[in-house]
């Protein structure tokens, strides 16, 4: 089983990595490419399958379902494993949420109150409280971020945070009400799933002056989550809850003696399907679908879908029909060295596979020209042009003269406030997209 643990794409600029994610930074935009790294202890420590994918689409999921909270940095998802951001000026800590008293990390509350402490991240704790215990209400426990590999994430306050100039006191307030309420809606939605949302952290970024929620969210990897049906029995009986997060596979490791010091032990391959079947099965249970599995060579099929990032020209025909018309702007495309992808989606057919282009090229937010190749009735160009802001250039198909003078006449009678210019020979039509571009690669 394939699994993706890094891929250096060209023409991006320079790689940069995190422990799970590599990144490429273009101009205000990021190409955040999600590997099947898996982490613990703030170290690497192997490869899971289907991790990344499980992750990436995840995070999506709640990008969208708390956007109306807080701005996102998402901008479009351009490949299972790939999501394209705005580039935000990432804050160095973490609001860690937490609604129980739990865990065994070092920065987790019950490995620091078991060892005495009954101040932490500023917070009093009284005494007598027991492992996975229900707060009373949700605390907030900031971390510092360890974003390399090797990096630490350490205890810090909210005094501390706004002493030493970390954060203003204005945005980090602003970090915590917005925390709070992500972590409510969190809460609600792993409700329905049969799951406890027990904590999580978020990261936030600077987006032109914008408060802006990054990284992910509420995934396996950010998030403690347990099986709500079985929790209060299991706690009855001092049992551990069933858990459905990463927090099993810190244990794995916990149960031979590693806490992140020194060499890790190594996993076997069974074991790491055990890990891979859980982030399928968070998955399904959060979002309610399960995950299509991608197939093939990782590594190929995301520079195949990046191709868009280095696209001047979109070819859009409405039928295979075209094809041997579509080859004309191909061959012209080809001698002239302009970028291009062809997509074959009918405006009356396929409505939605024809936004889905245009939301993919708009989201990129580069100049891109579409050459449109429908006649007939012709919807296409028209859709195009109401749909986006991408300049289009009709270009109709014609094998005979009848068929030229239909498609000219359909093509050339577009309604008002769909501008769509309209270009007879497949050759002038890639000239005329060369000038909109003003590219000079003779």
């Amino acid at each position: 089983m394939k699994t993706l643990k890094t891929v250096n794409l060209k023409g991006l600029g320079k790689k940069h990595q995190g422990k799970v994610r590599d990144y490429y930074i273009l101009g205000d935009k990021r190409v955040l490419v999600t590997t099947d790294r898996i982490s613990a202890f703030d170290k690497v420590l192997g490869l899971i399958p289907y991790k990344g994918q499980a992750l990436n689409q995840l995070t999506c999921f709640w990008f969208e379902k708390t956007k109306d909270i807080v701005a996102n940095h998402l901008l479009s998802q351009l490949d299972p494993n790939v999501v394209l951001v705005k580039s935000c000026q990432a804050y160095p800590i973490e609001i860690v949420v937490r609604g129980y008293i739990t865990g065994v990390t070092k920065t987790s509350l019950w490995f620091n109150y078991a060892e005495g402490q009954r101040k932490i991240y500023g917070l009093k704790f009284s005494d007598g409280l027991k492992k996975n215990q229900k707060l009373a209400k949700p605390v907030i426990t900031p971390t510092t971020r360890g974003t390399a590999e090797g990096g630490h994430d350490e205890k810090i306050t909210k005094e501390e945070i706004i002493e030493r100039g970390i954060v203003s006191k204005k945005i980090y307030e602003e970090m915590e009400r917005v925390a709070l309420k992500l972590f409510e809606r969190g809460t609600k939605i792993a409700a329905k799933a049969g799951l406890i949302l027990v904590d999580t952290k978020y990261e936030f970024g600077d987006y032109n002056g914008q408060l802006t929620l990054i990284d992910e969210v509420h995934t396996p990897d950010c998030s403690r989550f347990w099986i709500k049906k079985t929790c209060k029995e299991r706690l009855k009986k001092g049992l551990e809850p069933d858990n459905f997060d990463k927090e099993f596979f810190r244990l794995w490791y916990n149960r031979r003696d590693y806490y992140g010091d020194g060499p890790a032990p190594k996993m076997p391959e069974s074991y790491k399907l055990q890990v891979s079947q859980r982030y399928l099965a968070i998955f399904k249970k959060l979002t309610g679908e399960k995950l299509k599995k991608t197939k093939g060579d990782i590594e190929a099929r995301i520079r195949q879908n990046l191709g868009a990032l280095k696209d001047q020209v979109v070819i859009l025909a409405g039928s295979k029909s075209d094809e041997q018309f579509v080859k004309k702007l191909v061959k012209v495309l080809k001698e002239i060295k302009l970028e291009y992808s062809l997509y074959y989606a009918s405006a009356h057919k396929q409505p939605k596979e024809v936004l889905a282009v245009l939301e993919k090229y708009e989201s990129l937010g580069k100049k891109v020209v579409l050459i449109t190749v429908a006649g007939r009735s012709n919807a296409l160009s028209g859709f195009c042009a109401a749909n986006s802001s991408l300049p289009v250039i009709a270009c109709p198909p014609f094998k005979s003269k009848h068929d030229y003078l239909i498609n000219i006449h359909s093509t050339l009678q577009m309604p008002s406030k769909v501008p769509v210019m309209t270009v007879i020979d497949p050759a002038n039509a890639v000239l005329a997209a060369k000038r909109i571009l003003r590219v000079d690669n003779d």
